[in-house]
């Protein structure tokens, strides 16, 4: 595997990242029905900016350039992966692996509870992925009402709802 670095995001970053996150996209290209993720709007260098200055983006570097990042959010006792891209070329080399071990180690060292996420259900590089780091995917009942929210939000933004989930990894 090439010198990847795993850094924290520094401001000059954050120009990058949505052009990453659409190379990451393409990887919905080869799933019936989802194809249309590829073209879709994404988080805007402004908004990952705001979690920039939180402390809670991280993002995988070759050479000096980025490649990959995961961008999260603290809720309470949780932290929550709000999107996890690796550049199309790159994926499946361990890179966003890499990336979840740094946010989880973030939680731990500060005591969070969890780190949680929403993903699409029976994707190897959604659900699949996020199950082969030790994640749980909730059950209707056992969605706390701040997961149950995200969820219906994404669906109000037009992602279908019969394909999410949302999972959980106890730090």
């Amino acid at each position: 595997m090439p010198d990847i670095s795993i850094r924290l995001a520094t401001s000059q970053d954050a120009a990058l990242l949505p052009d990453i996150e659409r190379s990451a996209g393409k990887a919905f290209l080869s799933v019936p029905g989802l194809e249309w993720i590829a073209s879709d709007a994404v988080m805007s260098a402004r908004a990952h900016q705001i979690f920039i200055d939180e402390d809670t983006v991280w993002v995988a570097t070759l050479d000096g350039g980025c490649i990959g990042f995961v961008t999260t959010a603290i809720y309470d006792d949780a932290l929550h992966i709000l999107e996890l891209a690796v550049a199309d070329g790159y994926q499946g080399q361990g890179i966003g692996r890499r990336l979840m071990d740094r946010a989880h180690q973030h939680a731990a060292e500060f005591g969070f509870q969890a780190v949680t996420l929403t993903t699409f259900r029976d994707l190897a590089f959604n659900e699949g992925f996020y199950l082969k780091l030790g994640y749980q995917t909730l059950e209707e009942t056992e969605i706390p009402e701040r997961l149950a929210m995200i969820l219906q939000s994404e669906i109000e933004k037009g992602l279908p709802g019969d394909r999410r989930c949302a999972m959980l990894l106890t730090v």
